[in-house]
């Protein structure tokens, strides 16, 4: 069979052979981060797989305990986003890496961290896409913990850092002006129809979610819609400060 390489047009027209996934590495990486941890997991003994579930997982009600009750500020605060780099199985890990890809790609690149290793105003851009990713996840995970105080179930998984990028995309993506136009999208209000409709179809979504959705999610555990709303409305209020702040490194 004969090997193909692959040439991808920039927006530009600058062609960037030999790169099968068209996505920012910023995104790439994150994906291959949050793999990459499921695979150690997997292959790793099990006292040593349980000991990093227990470390980055988000019990509430040990979070809830404080800083003193989990050895310490870092052993405590860590799981906020330690979470997201755990998953129940290769179901649940595919589902939030599919739309990390989907819904980081359009996010990271409005935001101008295509190729964060060829200048610094593109490093600095993924930087912030990486501290919006995670704060979505940390926002997420203080939502749940705050309808769930004083529950010993815990909380993993990337959906509420991918549901801070869906209200991001919700604020830029579907401006009508501009959505099928050469030009850039701009910022659709937060007060506008647009949005306004958006989230509400997600605000009822999620809470179906909880009222029907038992054991959907892999391993017998819940969903946990909680972080998916506190996620989602983080990214929908935060996007923007944190475009304008990628804007002025550029």
């Amino acid at each position: 069979m004969q090997d193909k390489s692959y040439e991808l047009r920039r927006p530009g027209g600058e062609i960037n052979p030999g790169r099968v996934f068209n996505a920012p590495g910023v995104v790439l990486a994150l994906c291959l981060i949050t793999i990459l941890f499921f695979a150690f997991i997997v292959f790793s003994p099990d006292r040593t797989a349980r000991a990093v579930g227990i470390a980055g997982a988000v019990f509430p009600d040990r979070f809830m305990a404080g800083a003193e009750a989990n050895g310490g500020v870092l052993r405590w605060l860590s799981p906020l986003t330690g979470h997201m780099f755990l998953h129940a199985g290769i179901a649940h890990l595919g589902f939030n890496m599919l739309w990390l890809l989907a819904l980081g790609t359009p996010t990271a690149r409005r935001m101008g961290a295509d190729n964060a290793l060829k200048s610094f105003s593109a490093f600095a851009a993924a930087g912030l896409f990486m501290t919006f990713y995670l704060l979505s996840g940390a926002v997420g995970a203080l939502a749940f913990v705050a309808t769930h105080t004083a529950s010993s179930i815990p909380m993993i998984g990337a959906s509420g850092g991918v549901s801070g990028l869906l209200g991001a995309v919700v604020r830029f993506a579907f401006n009508r002006t501009t959505l099928f136009g050469p030009e850039k999208a701009k910022m659709s209000p937060l007060f506008s129809p647009v949005v306004l409709t958006w989230t509400a179809l997600i605000v009822v979504m999620n809470i179906l979610i909880g009222v029907f959705g038992g054991s959907l999610a892999g391993g017998g555990g819940g969903i946990a819609w909680e972080a998916h709303l506190g996620g989602y409305f983080f990214g929908l209020l935060a996007y923007p400060l944190f475009e304008r702040l990628a804007r002025a490194f550029g």
